[in-house]
């Protein structure tokens, strides 16, 4: 480490000390985008908040970061050695600073040397001499055209790839070409099912001297983040390996398809499951990338020509699970399988071709003996949709017949399809969900705070797999434990929560997290299956990558902590509970707090979560347990964030058991009830004693406005019903008070529980009655003479209606 280095982290940690705090950094960029393996090479790394910048985080072996040379706000120079056994390709890096972690990058690492592209070479004339095993960094500007020329020997071949789409800064669709001295284009490359809009293309000189080499945006866009990465070579580049997968640790031959014919190889293949597994040829000419092969626990089955027909169907000899590996080798070929199957089977057929950079779109169907169909499908095996998935609920004992062909009845010798059927593994894996939307990688690691500590939600995936599993983490960085031990079988998901001690070194390590049964009988191991984007624009998701590693961090201190406060009682069935957070804060420290409830167990819900006002030290979750809530004791954990005024700072509390009760007591909803306004009525609930408890307790309705006064009530464990005597006057609303319930706050060691009883309960206020005036009486003069009695006034019925309303 350099003095200027050494000066600029004692300034860091001078400031931080007065008013920094941890610090989230954005990492956006690297230059070179990919080195040569075997050597070292110094990176400039670009983005924010990188002033106290420590390390890299490599994901695979054999990286190695050698010396920090600058560091700077937004930029850092770093030194790194890469071993000579780094497997060509992708590889992805996170950023560590004191204080926080990045979200993860592409690097590239490749079997050449870098070549920096120099302007002016946007002109034919003015193309930049190269020479062939090279790797060109460059980058497309607006409009821009970038030429190359080299010298070769009449029968030598030129082999481009690119890497433009796949180095993640934006959805860059380079166009390649190979021209010769007259700018006749004699090969090129724009898309390829193998590696999306990144081509690759070959072509073999036709005479001494030089051929000239063009790299633009298909669509003469281009930009100041459209970089690429241009192999130049001799190499051969297959599109596709046949078989495209094989059993865990067997020897396997096979073959690698291009477009000027295939070659054989023997592998050894690894033991242990990888879902980014590459194959590279072992011959000199291989290819800078390799072809996606798949690793998996059974062996496969080869087609056999002729088979295309039902009645010289290639026989399975291996039991289920078995994959199925064949070429649609000319137009309309249809190929057929025939496999012996069990009723009621569960048998899910998942095709493989587009996935592994064949062109082949995998049409699946299965048939019964006599020829009958009895599934087929086309489309729906995942992002690469047009290969083909589906499940079979096996009708009867018996042979069936499994025919696969291509879609629009095209064929090639590089029509590579690969079937896997399965029905009974068991499997076992876990995994975090996305935090934010269109962002996998957001707080997919774990940056312990010293002294503190940070959670990750893992969300479970078993299938044929059950009874209760303890988490394995070794490698784990000094001073940092897991706190979290038993993924609990009735659980979908658990909070993992790990813990930094104070005196914790800065640092960090990538764990291999893992799963084991407490029952030693069970061999299944449950594995971390964590997808990041790695090129996504919006919904479109181009390319993604699986690890099984957690990176963990040791980080600076956080200027706050939080603490769930032990409820004294416990949360009954049909009951609330409230769940209070307190933070602790450093002096200075006043910024708002968001705090995030990670996980909570089956039959209680909550807000995901709150937030404590600046310069506020509490808040609080109101936990809801149904009525199928189990009886137990749950250890909940909150995570805080908030902004110091320099990124992100996150902070967990420690784990607080609250136990789950059965309830007390239980109500059914109170029938209608009807008052007319400015009356008075009484609501009735039945009670249902579940279990005895001492003393008295208060139930009142919930739900009414303050308009409507509710008299509380007292029950006991003898109380079978309860009457709510309810008072309405002029400014209680008329109409439906739905969904109203009782609580019961019912007395126990340590204070009380909250029920809720009586739930969907409803009363309705209906409008006074109209009274209908009488008409005023006039005192006639008393006659001379006695008058006759007139005749009676017919009236007509509304009149004799409106008499019986007054009372006549």
């Amino acid at each position: 480490m350099n003095v200027r280095h050494i000066l600029a982290q004692l300034t860091v940690a001078f400031l931080a000390g007065i008013t920094l705090h941890a610090a989230y950094p954005e990492f956006n960029s690297t230059q070179p985008n990919g080195v040569q393996r075997g050597t070292e090479t110094k990176l400039t790394i670009t983005g924010d908040r990188l002033e106290d910048f420590e390390s890299l985080i490599f994901f695979n072996p054999g990286f190695t970061q050698k010396s920090v040379d600058k560091v700077e706000a937004k930029k850092v120079e770093v030194t790194i050695a890469v071993a000579p056994e780094v497997e060509p390709g992708n590889h992805l890096l996170r950023v560590r600073t004191r204080t926080g972690v990045s979200h993860a990058r592409q690097f590239f690492v490749g079997p050449y040397p870098n070549v920096v592209e120099v302007e002016p070479n946007s002109e034919f004339e003015s193309a930049q001499a190269i020479g062939l095993d090279q790797t060109i960094e460059g980058v497309i500007k607006t409009e821009d055209v970038d030429y190359f020329k080299l010298s070769v020997k009449k029968g030598q071949r030129i082999s481009l790839e690119v890497d433009g789409l796949r180095l993640g800064y934006t959805v860059f669709d380079p166009y390649i070409a190979i021209l010769d001295k007259d700018r006749f284009e004699k090969a090129f490359s724009d898309d390829t099912i193998l590696h999306r809009q990144d081509g690759y293309c070959s072509f073999v000189a036709e005479y001494d001297g030089e051929y000239y080499i063009m790299v633009r945006d298909s669509s003469y866009r281009g930009g100041n983040n459209n970089y690429y990465r241009l192999q130049v070579g001799s190499f051969r580049r297959p599109d596709v390996v046949y078989p495209a997968g094989g059993m865990l640790g067997s020897t396997t031959k096979v073959r690698f398809i291009d477009k000027d014919g295939s070659f054989e190889e023997e592998v050894k293949l690894p033991a242990q499951e990888d879902p980014n597994f590459n194959l590279f040829s072992k011959g000199a000419e291989a290819a800078p990338s390799g072809n996606p092969f798949r690793l998996v626990p059974f062996d496969n089955t080869l087609e056999a020509e002729p088979n295309n027909e039902q009645a010289a169907a290639t026989p399975v000899t291996i039991a289920e699970p078995v994959a199925l590996n064949g070429v649609i080798e000319t137009p309309g070929d249809v190929d057929f399988f025939k496999i012996p199957l069990k009723k009621d089977q569960q048998v899910v057929l998942q095709a493989f071709a587009q996935s592994l950079g064949s062109p082949l779109d995998t049409v699946v169907a299965i048939y019964n003996v006599k020829g009958g169909r009895v599934a087929s499908n086309d489309d729906g095996g995942g992002r690469r949709r047009l290969d083909s998935k589906q499940t079979l609920k096996v009708p009867a004992d018996g042979e069936y017949f499994i025919s696969v062909t291509d879609h629009l009845e095209r064929g090639g010798p590089n029509f590579v399809y690969r079937i896997e059927l399965v029905s009974s593994q068991p499997e076992y894996t876990f995994a975090s969900p996305n935090y934010n939307v269109n962002d996998s990688h957001s707080r997919q690691f774990i940056a312990v705070p010293r002294g503190g500590r940070m959670a990750l939600l893992e969300n479970f995936s078993r299938n044929n797999v059950s009874g209760d599993f303890k988490f394995v983490a070794p490698n784990l960085p000094a001073g940092v434990k897991l706190l979290t031990e038993i993924a609990p079988n009735d659980q979908p998901g658990i909070p993992l929560l790990f813990e930094a001690a104070p005196d914790a070194p800065l640092g960090h390590t990538t764990v291999p997290l893992q799963l084991t049964s407490v029952d030693p009988n069970v061999k299944v191991v449950g594995k971390m299956r964590q997808e990041f984007d790695v090129v996504r624009q919006g919904n479109v998701i181009y390319y993604t990558e699986v690890r099984d590693e957690l990176p963990v961090a040791v980080v600076e201190e956080a200027p706050y902590s939080l603490e769930i406060v032990k409820p004294s009682v416990a949360l009954v069935s049909q009951g609330i509970l409230n769940l209070k957070v307190v933070a602790t804060r450093k002096e200075g420290f006043k910024a708002p707090i968001r705090v995030l409830m990670l996980w909570k167990p089956n039959g209680i819900s909550t807000l995901g979560e709150q937030t404590i006002a600046e310069g506020q030290n509490e808040c609080t979750f109101v936990l809801d347990a149904n009525a199928n809530t189990p009886a137990g004791v749950w250890k909940f954990v909150v995570m805080g964030e908030a902004d110091a005024g320099n990124g992100r700072i996150y902070n967990a509390s420690p784990f607080c058991e609250v136990t789950t009760a059965p309830a007390y007591v239980n109500a059914p909803a109170i029938p209608l009830t009807a008052v007319e306004q400015g009356q008075e009525t009484v609501m009735v609930a039945k009670i249902e004693q579940l279990l005895p408890f001492e003393g008295e307790a208060v139930a009142s309705i919930v739900g009414v406005p303050e308009t409507i006064p509710v008299e509380s009530a007292k029950i006991t464990k003898d109380t079978k019903e309860v009457a709510f005597k309810v008072t309405t006057h002029d400014k209680s609303p008329v109409g439906k008070q739905a969904n109203l319930f009782v609580r019961v706050e019912i007395p126990v060691a340590g204070g009380t529980t909250t029920h809720r009883i009586a739930l969907g309960s409803t009363l309705r206020i209906d409008a006074p009655r109209k009274v209908v005036a009488q008409p005023a009486v006039v005192a006639e003069a008393k006659p001379k003479e006695e008058a006759k009695p007139a005749a009676p006034k017919q009236l007509s019925r509304l009149e004799q209606l409106r008499q019986e309303a007054a009372g006549k």
